[in-house]
């Protein structure tokens, strides 16, 4: 898979984002999701229609609001009374490769938990009927900050901001690149003049040969140390899960493949601990945002107190 080619031809839509292109599709190539967290207006939308448009990827989008139920998340079972049978209707989590879930954090606690076993185990329960989705099959979320909670922004619990393997914030361009968004829209929308330089099955392949990335033992006593300090941090209230430390591991070994190596370093650790882990810790003193500064300061801080393992080599 050719990945500066396809973070090239993201790059025509999405100015000065290059990081955040590079962990998306990091996330996809690792079977992970995304969240993004920002103020409306920055990209997060245009970001994830750009993605999956230069993939090759179907796509689908919920707007999500407070009224939103969760059988058009699902779907639902109907009656034909002209055929006298059950039948299946599908949600928008079916037939797509790729789910927009804009403003999650505006919808309802029971439509959030609708995604919950999808996000997981890749399929959804419909009263009696389990059906698969497409593989592959990826959630990008974008959420506004709390502070816009008197506009009807509720909280993400725990148990559904540790289903997204990496949560971003996308933030303001600087003036060069944003100077280039305002011209790029002379001539409509970049993102409909994207070629496609990617497929299905080149996903999957890549997938194949992350699986085969090497992970030596000091690197899973590395990741468990690090995970446990942040249980033991006075200013963390939960810290850092099991299933946290497995998607540290996974990401981890997307971006060695990302920088053509088949084994995980510490490096490859500290490159993503801070987006993995981010959501992940619970603080004691409440917070408005899940991206926050002193979120980061704090895990920052976590990654320079605990000894990385011996540079690596190869198997």
């Amino acid at each position: 898979m050719n990945i500066e080619a396809i973070i090239s031809e993201m790059k025509k839509a999405v100015y000065g984002k290059d990081d955040v292109l590079e962990k998306i599709l990091m996330c996809i190539m690792a079977e992970g999701h995304v969240i993004m967290e920002d103020k409306p207006g920055v990209g997060k939308t245009t970001i994830a229609k750009t993605v999956s448009k230069v993939l090759g990827l179907d796509s689908k989008r919920i707007q999500f609001t407070s009224d939103v139920m969760p059988s058009d998340v699902t779907g639902y079972i109907t009656y034909n009374k002209n055929k006298g049978t059950d039948e299946f209707v599908p949600g928008p989590i079916f037939g797509t490769n790729i789910l927009l879930a804009d403003e999650i954090n505006r919808a309802s606690s029971k439509c959030q938990a609708a995604l919950l076993e999808v996000m997981q185990e890749r399929q959804a329960t419909i009263s009696s009927i389990t059906k698969k989705v497409e593989d592959p099959f990826v959630v990008i979320a974008t959420m506004n900050p709390y502070v816009s909670s008197l506009y009807g922004v509720s909280v993400l619990p725990q148990s559904e901001l540790d289903r997204f393997s990496m949560a971003l914030s996308v933030g303001y361009p600087d003036r060069k690149d944003e100077l280039a968004l305002l011209a790029s829209r002379d001539k409509g929308d970049p993102v409909d003049t994207l070629e496609t330089v990617s497929s299905r099955d080149e996903i999957l392949a890549a997938r194949k040969e992350i699986d085969d990335v090497y992970v030596d033992l000091a690197i899973y006593q590395y990741v468990y140390d690090l995970a446990a300090v942040t249980r033991s941090n006075s200013e963390i209230e939960i810290g850092v899960s099991p299933r946290g430390e497995l998607v540290l591991i996974r990401m981890a070994k997307a971006n060695a493949y990302f920088r053509g190596r088949d084994y995980v370093t510490p490096e490859d650790i500290k490159a993503v601990f801070i987006d993995v882990c981010v959501h992940r810790i619970s603080m004691k003193e409440q917070e408005m945002t899940v991206i926050s500064e002193r979120r980061i300061k704090l895990l920052n801080k976590i990654l320079d107190s605990v000894a990385e393992p011996p540079l690596l080599r190869n198997r």
